[in-house]
């Protein structure tokens, strides 16, 4: 019986390929991180703590490191917003 490939090696290699070097591309960018909180400027030091409780944000390989204290100040912001937008609507 014949085996029926719907994507051909080649494709299939070269999908690997370039899913391999995003990968990496994105590996580099956490390496090459600010040091300090991107809004408040604290410094960011490296240890188990504080690399559970900071944010990373990478968007258009542009990286943004974001304290816990000025995360929570966005995330109420965004939340204000929404309930300012659902209370326009009605």
């Amino acid at each position: 019986m014949k085996k029926i490939r719907r994507i051909k090696p080649g494709q299939r290699k070269r999908e690997r390929k370039e899913a391999a070097a995003a990968l990496e591309k994105q590996a580099a960018a956490f390496l090459d991180h600010p040091k300090e909180c991107c809004i408040c400027a604290a410094p960011f030091e490296r240890n188990h703590e504080s690399v559970k409780t900071w944010q990373v944000v990478v968007k258009e390989d542009v990286v943004r490191l974001t304290c816990p204290t000025c995360w929570g100040r966005i995330t109420e912001t965004l939340e204000r917003r929404s309930e300012e937008l659902c209370i326009e609507k009605d």
